[in-house]
């Protein structure tokens, strides 16, 4: 089931009703229960009927320790939102609920604690406040349940609103490609590092390899707990408690992320849509410093807003000294470090951000709910050709119907069709330089392009202006034109040919070696050995004369029989064998077909 976070102002009894619902006191610390006010997240799980033990997360609720709010809320799918009907609506009750409404956490229930100190005139005016503070927000609609944390008075009220926002979230799907952002790290002695964390998109399984991301570090689970019990695998949304091997305590925190490996892109330069906190007099601009919290860290980042703010929404690129691991769709919250508050929220639309176009932002914003595929598609668009590795890191494995793909690059159809016409382009220059070639050699067109032999290959298939001719790509419509001098000169040496064919040596002819290579290609000569053309008339005759011989013969009668040296009466012999006209057994030949 999915792990309900609480959220609320300091002193409003959080912990003290994640205690009574549960029968475990969240604050780990001894200066917490010493204080009486919680200082860092707590856990604590408990039946609430739903067919599975229910984690909580109990966040601090003070304004100096935000940061550790954020850090527990950012995989919560249900929040338990707390108000003390004694107190009322105060600072922390609007930056928590701003927080909730900017991460989108639809689901959840509002607690409000401790109506056991005010009478039922205040507490209907409690109720009226929440609901009309919580107007036009996610919260809007969440059953407001008066409860007392001391008397126990509405606690079965609030676990049944709680079973409502639980199955209605709906259990964690299983994407296979498991996400864990660490909250706690601690080490266990004969044991080694174990960190904890709200697993979400996959399975883990003990054994299984993670990589810390974005260093890429592989690791190893060595061990799970799920509420203190071990076990051998653990579904998504859950708590869950993780021994790793492989790697020093010292790499691992909170805001450590661990994923499948590749299943995240390391990102200094991202696009994302933005929403600011409402009521904000002055939305976030270019020139303040920011941090970016994203699961359970927090990190130093830049804005750059593209275009102006309408509605409260605008789209940035956001830029950070180091890669920060994302996937598209991600939410976060940007605090301001100068105004020491949330200003905005967002969600990461392109993890390879380069210049901003609107109207290509607006697609991607369309695109980011929809399947792995539609996000695929909607960012190779963008991008026109990516890696096959970061385009299903960035969206979750998507592929793209009608994209091009090979060598580990992705092109999409239009981008595919530019490089085409581009190569269609290179060959036809390539024939009109060199008219006798076959075509452009296939490594240097590739290079050229700049994309692999294999990607180009892709290419010309789909292709019709293209021919691909195993080393060499020509135009559709190409055939070797030989020049007027190139004319002269075949039928001199056709002449040559004709009147001495028993001595067929190529160096005896007066043509260059690329005429030559395109007479053969062209059928216009046949080639033998290192030294030898024939005119195909030559060798007709040649082989409908074989059945003269006496079956089988010796190379002495062959050469006899045409008058050739049996310098060129070998090799004409082995080209008859390889042609499939004789078949060699020791010193002598058979004759396989007759002409």
């Amino acid at each position: 089931m999915p792990v309900v976070g609480t959220a609320g102002h300091v002193d409003h009894g959080k912990s003290t009703l994640v205690l009574a619902l549960t029968g475990r006191d969240p604050d780990r610390w001894d200066e917490e229960k010493e204080r009486g006010l919680t200082i860092d997240l707590g856990f604590a799980w408990t039946d609430l009927g739903v067919g599975d033990e229910v984690a909580f997360v109990d966040v601090p609720g003070h304004e100096r320790f935000i940061k550790n709010m954020l850090a527990g809320v950012g995989g919560v799918d249900v929040a338990l939102f707390v108000v003390a009907a004694d107190s009322g609506w105060m600072p922390q009750s609007e930056e928590h609920l701003a927080i909730l409404d900017l991460l989108e956490i639809r689901h959840g229930a509002v607690a409000l604690t401790r109506v056991d100190l005010v009478d039922a005139d205040l507490r209907e005016l409690a109720v009226l406040e929440v609901e009309e503070r919580v107007a036009g927000t996610v919260l809007e609609g969440w059953p407001v349940v008066a409860v007392s944390g001391a008397t126990g008075d509405g606690l079965e009220e609030l676990r049944a609103a709680l079973r409502q926002a639980l199955v209605a979230a709906g259990p964690s799907p299983d994407r296979g490609r498991p996400r864990l952002w660490v909250d706690r790290v601690f080490g266990v002695t004969g044991v080694g590092a174990v960190v904890t964390g709200t697993l979400v998109g996959g399975s883990v399984g003990v054994d299984d390899v993670l990589e810390l991301a974005p260093s890429g570090d592989r690791v190893r689970v060595r061990g799970l707990q799920r509420h203190e019990r071990g076990i051998d695998t653990v579904a998504p949304g859950n708590r869950v408690a993780i021994n790793v091997g492989g790697v020093d305590r010292e790499r691992l925190g909170r805001g450590t992320l661990l994923v499948a490996p590749g299943s995240v892109v390391g990102s200094r330069r991202m696009l994302v849509s933005l929403r600011s906190v409402r009521g904000l007099d002055v939305p976030p601009g270019d020139r303040g410093a920011y941090h970016l919290h994203l699961g359970t860290g927090g990190f130093p980042v830049r804005l750059r807003v593209a275009g102006p703010w309408e509605s409260g929404r605008a789209f940035g690129v956001v830029t950070s000294a180091g890669p920060l691991p994302v996937t598209m769709g991600d939410r976060f919250v940007l605090r301001e470090t100068g105004r020491q508050a949330v200003v905005a929220g967002g969600r990461v639309l392109d993890p390879f951000a380069g210049r901003v176009d609107v109207a290509e932002a607006r697609a991607l914003a369309s695109a980011v709910d929809g399947s792995p595929e539609e996000r695929a598609a909607a960012l190779l668009a963008v991008h026109g050709a990516m890696s096959t590795a970061d385009l299903a890191a960035a969206t979750g494995g998507g592929s793209v119907p009608g994209a091009v793909v090979a060598d580990g690059m992705a092109l999409a159809e239009p981008e595919a069709a530019r490089v085409a016409a581009s190569a269609a382009e290179q060959v036809a220059g390539h024939h009109e330089a060199y008219p006798l070639r076959p075509g452009m050699p296939k490594a240097e067109l590739a290079s050229r392009m700049g994309i692999t032999q294999g990607l180009l290959e892709a290419i010309i298939a789909l292709d019709d202006e293209l021919v691909d001719e195993g080393s060499v790509v020509r135009s559709a419509g190409f055939a070797v034109r030989l020049s007027p001098e190139d004319e002269d000169r075949w039928r001199a040496a056709r002449t040559v040919l004709a009147a001495s064919p028993a001595v067929p040596r190529a160096s005896s002819l007066d043509l260059p070696d690329e005429l030559l290579h395109a007479l053969v290609r062209t059928d216009r000569l046949v080639a033998i050995g290192d030294d030898q053309v024939f005119l195909p008339e030559h060798i007709e005759e040649i082989t409908s004369r074989l059945s003269e011989l006496p079956d089988p013969f010796s190379v002495a009668a062959f050469r006899d029989h045409f008058g050739l040296s049996r310098r060129h009466a070998v090799p004409l012999l082995e080209w008859l064998d390889a042609q499939g006209w004789t078949r060699r057994s020791g010193d002598v030949r058979t004759l396989r077909r007759r002409g």
